[in-house]
């Protein structure tokens, strides 16, 4: 935790040195947040009081199997729900919760890939019928309709939702829906899903999760620019994918200030910069560039700890709308504390989506 939490430190210290300012003191804050993650992923490596990914991932497992005992209703039947699932983080988180007794289900875009990893899940866990797969488009409003209908069907409540599934800092694309492709898959279809299951969420015996994956690249941008995310002349790979990050993490305090009356939480996670498929638009697909990310940075079941933590740990019972860098909490985006900010992006998310299942 030292290291962490001497690492949030100085990043919290970079932002407000650089937060507000013009684009050179973002490129200044958002190279030297990189560089940060960099030496936090080195160190991490070869810090020898710090446990390994799996010894934490196991406690956070054993955790919550023994409070398991202590619930109206046991983990074996209850329900999680991981986007994006069939590799990296949301592999490893699902992996996770199934161990933990979850009945885990792998929203995937592609059914295929998904099936292949419930297959490699049950073989590494030994646990047959743990794991589903259910298809799932973050970029279609469409997919993500009929996945919650789908789910519905089921009349059963949802105990976890892990919003994990997205796209970094690829070349300027549409979703199905006509909307710029990384805020569509990032923010807008979590956000239909996670609405489209609040009923199911608030029936959970003993109260649900919703832990909602952002980024450190969040704090790059001082604001929401609707305009930026509307313009496609004003399209910038990385600016675009801070601001769906930064919406992350505003829609997670507006919806935290929304259930504060039901047993729902809701909190949002910076993992690290992790080695994993979604870095592909930076760094290439290559062998040379996967060996130089593994080096670089931590590995999926490094970086699986943070939502796994916000999952399952014991105490986090009833704590909702935090930031965790890593698993230590720290100072959300000044954008995402602001009411007026929650409500414009809330009406805003749902005008759109209003507009385009009309078109």
């Amino acid at each position: 935790m030292a290291l962490a939490s001497g690492t949030n430190w100085l990043q919290s210290l970079i932002v407000r040195m650089s937060f507000g300012g013009n684009k050179l003191s973002q490129a200044f804050c958002g190279n030297t947040l990189f560089l940060c993650e960099m030496g936090y992923a080195m160190a991490y490596k070869f810090d020898i009081t710090v446990p390994s990914p799996t010894s934490r991932i196991d406690r956070l497992v054993l955790d919550s199997r023994h409070q398991s005992t202590e619930n109206t209703v046991p983990n074996e039947e209850k329900i999680a729900i991981v986007t994006g699932a069939n590799s990296g983080l949301g592999f490893q988180t699902a992996k996770a919760l199934g161990r933990a007794g979850f009945h885990t289900i792998l929203a995937c875009r592609s059914l295929e890939r998904g099936q292949e990893a419930v297959e490699l899940l049950e073989r590494q866990t030994g646990l047959e019928g743990r794991f589903e797969v259910m298809e799932l488009d973050l970029a279609s409003i469409a997919s993500v309709k009929a996945f919650v209908q789908k789910f519905k069907e089921r009349a059963c409540p949802l105990d976890i939702l892990v919003c994990n599934g997205g796209i970094m800092m690829c070349p300027l694309a549409k979703s199905a829906d006509d909307i710029e492709l990384q805020f569509a898959t990032n923010h807008v279809g979590h956000f239909v899903l996670t609405t489209g299951l609040l009923d199911e969420l608030k029936q959970a015996a003993d109260g649900a999760r919703v832990v909602v994956m952002s980024s450190m690249g969040a704090f790059i941008v001082p604001t929401l620019d609707y305009k930026v995310i509307e313009d496609e002349s004003a399209y910038d790979p990385t600016a675009n994918y801070s601001m769906s990050k930064l919406a992350n993490m505003v829609f997670t305090t507006a919806l935290a200030r929304k259930l504060e009356d039901t047993r729902v939480t809701v909190n949002v996670v910076h993992p690290g910069t992790i080695s994993t498929d979604i870095a592909r638009y930076v760094s290439g697909t290559g062998k040379a560039a996967r060996t130089i990310n593994d080096i670089l940075f931590m590995t999926p079941a490094a970086g699986s700890v943070a939502p796994i933590y916000a999952a399952l740990a014991p105490e986090l019972e009833g704590k909702s709308g935090i930031y965790f860098n890593r698993c230590v909490e720290m100072d959300i985006h000044p954008v995402a504390s602001n009411i007026e900010e929650q409500d414009r992006l809330w009406e805003y998310t749902e005008e759109l989506v209003a507009k385009k299942i009309k078109e």
